[in-house]
């Protein structure tokens, strides 16, 4: 199978593509938008382009577990890839923005494309590598 990550943001959102054959996240570039349409005709480009099977969107909730204005607007964008015949799960994506680590081996985060790194961690939760 197939998958797109989505860490949606209101201007910004994480893109991150999985096939399962290969087994490795691959983050996609970052798309810049201004309305949530931008959003969902680029990413319903990218659904024809690499034949997505599920595109999972991350759901920001707060620390309660409960959905936060956030969680609102990628519940809305999922509706609206759902509207087109597309295969959306949500997932929880607390946790997933990367941070720096003490760790002597850890990867700095300077240079990391924050949106898609979590977009990645999205799809590792969700799919099973």
């Amino acid at each position: 199978m197939k998958y797109l990550a989505l860490d949606v943001g209101t201007k910004r959102t994480g893109i991150a593509y999985l096939d399962d054959v290969i087994g490795v996240p691959v983050p996609l570039d970052t798309f810049t938008h201004g309305r949530q349409e931008e959003l969902v005709t680029h990413v319903m480009e990218i659904v024809h382009a690499r034949k997505i099977d599920e595109v999972i969107v991350g759901l920001p909730l707060l620390p309660s577990g409960e959905p936060g204005a956030q969680a609102k607007i990628s519940s809305a964008v999922g509706t609206a890839l759902q509207s087109h015949g597309v295969r959306v799960t949500f997932s929880d994506e607390r946790y997933t923005t990367p941070r720096n680590s003490a760790h002597k081996h850890a990867i700095s985060t300077k240079n990391l494309d924050g949106d898609a790194a979590a977009a990645c961690s999205i799809l590792s939760q969700k799919v099973d590598i």
